[in-house]
């Protein structure tokens, strides 16, 4: 996103050589599962909702070339940028100075600026609402306009953390195949999606193409993009006429019931993949005209 030569422009070659090591430090640290991926995952589900219902184009990096550097958050329709940088650590401070975070934020937006990214707010996340409280009442005049701070659970166990967030679960509740995901369910989007995340992690790619490739996972139990999907009318008219049995497609899943739930289940697979076409072309194939000749096919 950003060059050596535009840092060095603006600002020093000693400015510039700062950014090379924090930028080299910051990919060193980046393993597995962690407070950053916790948090991305966070990010991915919150802004799902308006990605796939208004076709929002936003990207998503990991350890920019910057001074605010853990996460920046691209909304390519209106310009705007959204930098992160992430402390889960038990003492954090503004400071004052070449290498404070005070300093890093005020040159960050000097430097979106300078390259024409006039709108941009920068967050600074913390683990403790204590040190929330602490460092929200403290920000420097200097960026007091752009700067934000945000807390974070430090909690490992998606799950767990999920119940301490409460827009985490709505988020994720909207992304799920259920209107009411159980506990399993909820921990099966959080997982794919942190694993479509990983594999793309440090690339500017945009949260679509993140929530496509969770959905590749089986299984995923995300939810449908489109708006509009319906089974295939062959198809309905079979299991329309199967007795004792009722289903409906919602948020592209199809959830099932036999005999008032003696049997009840969810394919776990979505009818944007061809895993489900190919359930469909089963179906006409061979006409199941019972429960028991459906299951077979059910799996």
């Amino acid at each position: 996103m950003y060059t050596e030569s535009q840092i060095k422009q603006l600002f020093d070659e000693k400015v510039l050589e700062y950014v090379k090591n924090k930028n080299q430090g910051g990919n060193n640290t980046q393993k597995g599962i962690g407070y950053e991926t916790n948090f991305i995952v966070y990010q991915l589900a919150f802004l799902s909702k308006n990605v796939i219902e208004k076709n929002l184009i936003i990207k998503i990096y990991s350890q920019v070339f910057a001074f605010v550097d853990d996460l920046v958050i691209e909304f390519t329709d209106s310009l705007e940028l959204n930098h992160y940088q992430l402390k889960n650590c038990e003492n954090v401070y503004w400071g004052n100075g070449l290498q404070s975070i005070a300093d890093d934020f005020e040159k960050q937006q000097k430097l979106n600026k300078h390259c024409g990214n006039n709108v941009s707010t920068l967050y600074l996340v913390v683990n403790s609402k204590k040190i929330y409280d602490n460092l929200n009442k403290k920000i420097p005049s200097d960026i007091k306009s752009c700067s934000k701070v945000m807390y974070f659970s430090p909690e490992v166990n998606l799950v767990k953390l999920i119940a301490q967030h409460q827009d985490f679960r709505e988020a994720i509740k909207y992304l799920s195949a259920f209107e009411n995901p159980e506990p399993d369910k909820i921990e099966c989007v959080v997982t794919v999606l942190s694993g479509a995340w990983i594999s793309h992690a440090l690339s500017g790619v945009s949260v679509m193409d993140i929530l496509k490739k969770a959905q590749e996972s089986s299984p995923s139990y995300i939810r449908s993009f489109s708006q509009e999907r319906r089974l295939d009318p062959d198809v309905e008219n079979i299991l329309s006429n199967i007795d004792n049995f009722s289903y409906n497609l919602n948020k592209g899943f199809l959830h099932w019931n036999y005999a008032d739930e003696l049997e009840k289940g969810t394919l776990p697979y979505s009818i944007d993949t061809e895993r489900f076409q190919r359930f469909q072309e089963r179906i006409k194939k061979n006409k199941p005209a019972s429960f028991e000749e459906l299951e077979e096919i059910l799996g």
